[in-house]
């Protein structure tokens, strides 16, 4: 509860600093002259997103979850990640997938990793790709852009290690947690389950690629999404809305704020301050975070499942 009230009061502050500089009239003007057919076009493209992200989170689990509790799974999580840091509200998707007996821990725990590294690694491919096709003037000139660049292909990089690697990536945190006996037996277990789930994922290279292009198209209509909302308010190039989205996403991701509030606003105002005014940068971060809220809403009627009580007789490894 006290991390959770720092990271809203660090939202606010972001909030009042970055609103102070712009008029509240000019956010009203911006939203009256926005455009309804791109607005609700972008509102739209909530359904198909989500229900893709639900429709990926049921193949990964190779038929172990299914289309109906995948769906509830992830508009649940979407709630609970809309007052914890970082998106660990996913992590309660594992919790659940144990709790009902749908499988292990320590596989439930590998799947949503799974899915949450797919997520990552398409985001951040996204927006190298978009950089390098676009390469826009950052605040910093080339230095920041080469800097961005290097980040995003490192990050990229880096993010397919886990999935090539398996077992392999985890040792080192083997070799940590050896001097503390139970700790370094739970890992253990993990990273059996870990790799065991690596091992499906690539069993089949047809699949797997599927799985990785899927999970790129479908960053890419998270992208064309907030480029919707950014047309509905003024003229911007999908390619540029595309490389400032991920950074704006990413900055949201910073743990110390509420739902990324605040960090991602202030990132979408400096990004697109010479494309949009600044009440209408600042609307734009409204509707970015609208994109949260609407699945977040929907995952109300669903997010009491989580707080259910265990059944004893369902209690597996």
């Amino acid at each position: 509860m006290k991390k959770r009230l720092i990271s809203l009061a660090v939202s606010a502050v972001i909030l009042a600093l970055l609103w102070r500089s712009v008029d509240p009239a000019a956010i009203w003007a911006a939203a009256e002259q926005t455009a309804p057919a791109w607005f609700w076009a972008a509102v739209a493209f909530t359904i198909p997103l989500t229900l893709a992200t639900a429709w990926r989170f049921a193949a990964l689990s190779s038929g172990s979850v299914g289309a109906g509790e995948s769906l509830r799974l992830i508009l649940a999580a979407s709630t609970l990640n809309m007052v914890l840091p970082s998106k660990m509200g996913d992590l309660a998707k594992a919790w659940i997938l144990r709790r009902d007996g749908t499988m292990s821990g320590g596989r439930s725990l590998a799947l949503v990793v799974l899915e949450k590294l797919l997520d990552l690694w398409s985001l951040v491919a996204v927006g190298a790709i978009a950089l390098a096709v676009t390469r826009p003037a950052l605040p910093g000139g080339e230095a920041s852009l080469a800097l961005a660049l290097l980040v995003l292909w490192g990050g990229a990089l880096g993010l397919l290690l886990p999935m090539l690697a398996g077992r392999r990536a985890l040792a080192p945190l083997l070799l940590i947690s050896k001097p503390v006996g139970k700790l370094h037996a739970k890992l253990t277990a993990l990273v059996e389950d870990w790799d065991a789930l690596i091992g499906w994922f690539w069993l089949s290279p047809a699949r797997a690629l599927a799985m990785l292009a899927g999970s790129l198209l479908l960053w890419v209509g998270h992208m064309v999404q907030i480029w919707l909302f950014a047309s509905a308010i003024g003229a911007v190039p999908l390619g540029l809305t595309m490389a400032f989205a991920v950074i704006a996403i990413l900055a949201g991701l910073l743990p110390f704020t509420f739902a990324g509030v605040g960090t991602r606003d202030a990132a979408l105002v400096v990004l697109f301050a010479p494309y949009l005014d600044a009440g209408g940068a600042a609307l734009l971060g409204l509707c970015a975070t609208l994109r949260y809220l609407i699945p977040a809403l929907a995952g109300l009627p669903f997010v009491s499942a989580f707080w259910q009580a265990r059944p004893k007789d369902e209690a597996i490894g």
